[in-house]
């Protein structure tokens, strides 16, 4: 019997190809179980990513926001949901009065319903260059001030640094661009506060007086000193102002915890999906193959009058395993990736959470620990069916099936 690699591989693929349903059905729970851990492993890094991202790039320890609007604020900074709320400005002026307080710099967030870099309406965010410690640290070129008409863009807004974007009727030019933050300032629009007062008026949005809008901002970002706690200062603004003003608080650090909790869950869920599986197939494929072993036994048999030893059946066996293992794997990665990749923006969005997508190298790394991972699991499974061959009786199986 010729034990050349190719003969060995033709014979292996001969014997799954007499049995496809079997072949195809026990490919399948290696395919899900790739596709599970592949899709899991993916989307977990993507947003521990996110996370790490904000929890070192938020920069402020409080955020001021009109009562009610604590979930609409979260929404925009997360997801960069549009929305448009107001408070009284001249709330600023006594948030910086409180003690410590470190910084303290307004927003004014807008919704676009039309932009000419967007396929949908986006959120402008007025910003105060002088007081801000938010935008622009995160800009590419780190500008320290903006001119009239110019503006700074999210990452994933489609134009580039000297294009320029219609908000409203109104032309501006991108002055600088936003380094991926996995939250919603990578689809926002940053401007100075004089260029949303002067938007609004020139397109109508400001009711009575063209001059009411620069009276009202939508959120105060607040940086605390040392010795006062973010929550303590909280405590103390709304002590003092929150009747008057009507005011919310949006606390980071509870933000990144809540955060936390969901992408654990949302971890947890995944890893115990693949484990399932994993130990569902191994299961499944040890019992179709002892039973394989037993149908087969007279046929292996033959085999050994004719000259094969008991190890080139056990490696015969063991691939034919392999390629169940390489061929699911292989499927349930492609399954993963054409899931995975185009609708990536949209999965996001359902889940809610911040997130950073991962460099093609690392993505490559986990295709390939998944597809190991995967396609051992059929010689895993077929182990003991193939030692198993080493130990019948050749005469005696022909004889039982006389």
């Amino acid at each position: 019997m010729p034990e050349s690699a190719f003969t060995l591989r033709r014979l292996a693929w001969d014997n799954l190809k007499r049995r496809p349903c079997r072949t195809v059905s026990l490919a399948g729970m290696v395919a899900l179980f790739a596709f599970t851990l592949f899709a899991g492993t993916i989307l977990n890094e993507n947003l521990s990513r996110g996370l790490e991202s904000l929890a070192e790039r938020l920069g402020a320890d409080l955020l001021v926001v009109p009562y009610g609007y604590e979930k609409e604020t979260q929404a925009a900074l997360l997801r960069g949901e549009p929305s448009t709320f107001y408070m009284k400005a001249e709330l600023l002026d006594e948030v910086r009065r409180l003690p410590g307080v470190l910084q303290a710099s307004p927003q004014f967030f807008l919704a676009s319903l039309d932009a000419g870099c967007c396929t949908s309406k986006v959120q402008i965010i007025g910003y105060d260059p002088a007081s801000d410690f938010l935008v622009r640290p995160w800009t590419r070129e780190n500008r320290s001030a903006l001119r009239s008409g110019q503006i700074v863009v999210g990452s994933r807004i489609i134009t580039e640094v000297g294009g320029e974007v219609t908000l409203f009727g109104t032309v501006f030019t991108i002055a600088a661009k936003m380094e991926p933050t996995g939250m919603g300032f990578d689809t926002s629009v940053f401007m100075t506060l004089d260029d949303v007062y002067g938007l609004m008026r020139r397109a109508g949005l400001a009711e009575g007086d063209p001059g009411e809008a620069a009276r009202f901002i939508s959120s105060i970002a607040v940086r605390t000193g040392p010795g006062r706690s973010p929550k303590d200062v909280g405590n103390e603004l709304m002590r003092r102002h929150a009747i008057d003003y009507g005011l919310d608080l949006v606390l980071t650090k509870n933000l990144v915890s809540d955060i936390a909790v969901r992408l654990k869950s949302v971890s947890s869920l995944s890893w115990a999906l693949a484990a399932v599986f994993w130990i569902l197939a191994l299961a499944i494929m040890a019992i179709v193959f002892s039973s394989i072993l037993n149908e087969r036994k007279r046929e292996l048999s033959i085999f050994r009058i004719l000259g094969a030893s008991r190890s080139w059946l056990g490696r015969m066996i063991l691939l034919e395993a392999f390629l169940i293992g390489l061929s699911g794997a292989l499927a349930g990665l492609l399954a993963a990736a054409l899931i995975l990749f185009p609708f990536s923006t949209l999965i996001f969005q359902a889940i809610g959470l911040p997130h950073l997508q991962l460099s093609g190298a690392m993505i490559a790394a986990y295709a390939l620990a998944v597809l190991f991972l995967a396609g051992m699991a059929g010689p895993l499974a077929s182990l003991y069916s193939a030692l198993s061959i080493t130990r019948f009786d050749i005469y005696q199986t022909l004889r039982e099936g006389e």
